[in-house]
């Protein structure tokens, strides 16, 4: 007969241990447990953060939108997008106002300390993001989980390696809920305001960190305030700071500059008439949850399932009311084209939805596993899996694109060619020569694509600026004309220019426009060569989900 080990095998010891393992996987996931003594749970999503997004960062300066806010960072002067993207811009004019006295940082190495600016937000819009899935799920593994459904959804990834507003806005629309649902939970008045006063001034990162302001209205009766006339005025009075920082730098701007109210309506006519060309539709579902999906697929494909269990569960919690939030903002995205052609806007909801399928996920697995920390280490294999496959993916369209916008930074090369105050046709590369501009290099001017695109008016534009004596100059490079999204209807417009105008080579691909017949102007440039019918290979790189 086999003798029990003296340490091991009695009942006794057997039972202290499992009380010890009991205590430690209790104590892992202790709500109490102060943030610096939790620090490996948040540490390592933060550390992953900042090393995937160095590894993707990009080459330049990223979207067109990030190289228009290198732009106005450098003269201090809002977007004309929206409310005018104000703390993010003179955020940046600051810094760079700072490095150029103090270390004689240049114009053209002002987009390193923009983007880099980004970059090291990074860990810290995951901590913020970690703490507030902690306070709201009452549980570390889950507090972790949602972290990691940040840190490895692709947008947050590449767009926190650029002059982007996506992460800041993660990061003070993750501080800004945290601060006011502990005001709530403490009955702390200045707490309150504060949370709204920061989500008010997220909305000059992002607009549509304006979507949580029904947080602010019913967030504080649901976790216990009565509907007293004291609580009633704290919770309209939280309202009204937030419009007020919400809108306050916009209408400053607004009021005080003729300009910049013409550029504003300037471009409001341009999203109205893109969305003439984009109507949202019912055929606007497929690219609306695909990139929903892209954006974080186990939260998505979670999401309905948590909505249901917690609310069976628990009601009108705390949680379940962030997630809603967080889904409310995502819904309403669906009414802006830009939602069909564009897979980032997503982030928006991601900080708010991600603790709620957290906590879904692993009290579910939790109980049919039996163990807490097997149940945390499925759902990180699971999301780890994800990641990796689209990576692998798309690897290929993520280096093309990156390859694409490091071309901006070569630009240059190509506008050495042409005159320093010549009207250039540049394709997507119009914002690099707007930028090149703003840096100082030339004078140019530009007939743009996308939201500039001139449209029927493009022949008598070209023909106005020729009776001006400007020289117009087409780059016809099939890289800068993509048989993809609002180019593919630009391009018939600009192949149709070789009936109304002469050609003079200037390199292999730029072309001088003339009068038609001018002497000297004979060149053909060939421009049948960009149309999609001619570019079946190009076409079939496309992203589907916006074609």
């Amino acid at each position: 007969m086999n003798q029990a080990h003296p340490t091991t095998n009695n009942p006794e010891s057997s039972e202290k241990t499992f009380k010890r393992r009991s205590s430690a996987a209790t104590q892992a996931d202790d709500p109490t447990l102060s943030f610096w003594r939790a620090w490996p749970w948040w540490s390592v999503p933060a550390v992953a953060g900042l090393v995937l997004v160095l590894i993707f960062v990009d080459p330049f300066i990223g979207d067109w939108d990030g190289m228009d806010y290198t732009i106005l960072s450098l003269a201090g002067y809002p977007s004309s997008m929206a409310l005018g993207r104000n703390l993010f811009i003179f955020g940046n004019h600051a810094l760079y106002q700072i490095a150029h006295t103090v270390f004689h940082v240049q114009p053209e190495h002002a987009y390193l300390i923009f983007k880099y600016a980004v970059v090291a937000q990074v860990p810290l819009a995951v901590v913020a993001a970690w703490i507030l899935a902690r306070d709201f799920s009452r549980s570390i593994h889950s507090a972790t989980l949602a972290a990691l459904f940040l840190v490895l959804s692709p947008v947050f990834v590449l767009y926190g390696g650029q002059v982007m507003t996506d992460v800041p806005s993660v990061l003070l629309l993750a501080v800004a809920l945290l601060v006011h649902y502990r005001g709530v939970q403490q009955e702390r008045v200045w707490l309150v305001m504060a949370g709204a006063a920061l989500l008010g001034l997220g909305v000059n990162l992002r607009e549509t960190m304006g979507f949580y302001v029904p947080w602010l209205a019913v967030a504080p009766f649901l976790c216990g305030w009565k509907f007293q006339r004291r609580q009633i005025l704290v919770v309209a009075t939280s309202c009204l700071i937030f419009f007020f920082c919400a809108t306050a730098w916009f209408a400053f701007w607004f009021i005080t500059d003729a300009h910049y109210r013409w550029i504003w309506f300037g471009w409001r006519e341009s999203m109205l008439q893109e969305n003439a060309r984009h109507p949202v539709t019912l055929h606007s579902l497929r690219p609306y949850f695909g990139y929903f999906f892209v954006t974080a697929p186990i939260v998505l494909l979670s999401l309905p399932f948590a909505l249901w269990n917690e609310w069976h569960e628990r009601k009108l919690s705390p949680l379940f009311l962030l997630a809603a939030m967080g889904l409310l903002c995502d819904l309403l995205l669906y009414f802006n084209y830009g939602t069909a052609v564009n897979w980032r806007y997503f982030l928006t909801g991601l900080p708010a939805i991600a603790p709620l399928c957290a906590n879904f996920l692993i009290r579910i697995l939790t109980r049919r596993l039996g163990s807490v920390r097997i149940a945390f280490a499925a759902c990180v294999t699971v999301v780890l899996i994800f990641a990796t496959v689209f990576a692998f993916l798309s690897r290929r369209t993520s280096e093309q694109f990156s390859e694409r916008r490091a071309m901006s930074k070569e630009y240059r090369r190509q506008l050495a060619n042409v005159p320093r105050d010549a009207v250039m046709i540049s394709g997507s590369q119009t914002i690099a020569v707007i930028y090149w501009k703003a840096i100082g290099a030339g004078d140019w001017k530009t007939i743009g694509t996308g939201g500039g695109w001139p449209g029927d008016n493009l022949v008598p534009l070209i023909e106005n600026y020729l009776a001006e004596n400007r020289r117009v100059f087409l780059d016809s490079d099939l890289r800068w004309w993509v048989p993809c999204g609002w180019q593919r209807d630009e391009i018939p417009a600009i192949v149709s220019l070789q009936q109304r105008f002469s050609f003079r080579r200037v390199t292999d691909t730029i072309f001088e426009l003339r009068p038609q017949g001018e002497p000297g102007a004979t060149d053909a440039p060939q421009l049948e060569r960009l149309l999609p019918a001619n570019r079946p290979e190009d076409v079939k790189k496309c992203p589907q989900l916006s074609s």
